[in-house]
């Protein structure tokens, strides 16, 4: 894209089974290009996961240069102190950047600190914060990676932490940020709906047929 306009973009930032493949198919149903090679629905999320596949493998690449993993978080201070390739990341936003695109992993809950300043030089960015009881979560990764409860309490309690951290960083610089529940997305998705369509410059209740045609009390487990 030509620098001298930016492109608007909708990343998601929560935890782990925490709905946020429901928010990530609603902006796709509403136009938003969640990226050219996506994850392949499965048991645990059979409408799609709608997640960049180069993006996820990205996240993945900086977890490992500080020797972790998404199920083993890593300290937000050795995120931001590694050394990860400026390159990298650049080269990914240059390749899959669009007029209006979204991202969504939830290992960037994890990696943030390395994207920000790179997303924000090419894109108008609204945050969308994916909320849900971090004891739905913990039973729903409990279920679908079968550990016990305990273990997946550790796994996603870093990501909650750097979750609320973000938020409140992001509001204090007057970021455009939208919060949305996971089961209010379920139960009345009209404004959720509304609130992408005014940023992308369409009729507030457009394509919400197809968006209550996507969503289903299914996809919540637990």
């Amino acid at each position: 894209m030509n620098n001298s306009q930016k492109s608007k973009l909708f990343l998601i930032l929560s935890l782990h089974r925490s709905g946020s493949s429901a928010i990530a198919g609603v902006l796709h149903q509403l136009g938003v290009h969640m990226g050219n090679k996506l994850l392949d629905a499965d048991y645990s999320n059979p409408k799609g996961h709608f997640e960049n596949v180069d993006f996820l493998n990205l996240n993945e690449k900086i977890l490992n240069c500080v020797e972790a993993k998404w199920s083993e978080p890593p300290s937000r201070e050795s995120i931001v102190s590694s050394n990860f390739p400026k390159s990298e990341i650049l080269s990914f936003i240059l390749e899959q950047e669009q007029v209006i695109w979204g991202l969504k992993d939830p290992r960037i809950t994890l990696t943030f600190d390395i994207w920000r300043p790179h997303l924000e030089e090419f894109s108008d960015i609204t945050y969308v914060f994916v909320w849900r009881p971090i004891e739905e979560s913990i039973r729903s990764l409990s279920h679908r990676n079968k550990i016990d409860l305990t273990t997946a309490r550790t796994i996603l309690e870093p990501y909650l932490i750097n979750l609320r951290c973000y938020r409140e960083e992001l509001e204090k610089d007057n970021k455009d940020i939208l919060d949305i529940n996971f089961k209010d997305i379920l139960d009345e998705p009209e404004n959720f709906t509304k609130q992408i369509n005014l940023r992308i410059n369409q009729k507030q209740d457009h394509h919400l047929n197809l968006v209550k045609k996507f969503l289903d009390q299914k996809l919540k487990h637990f």
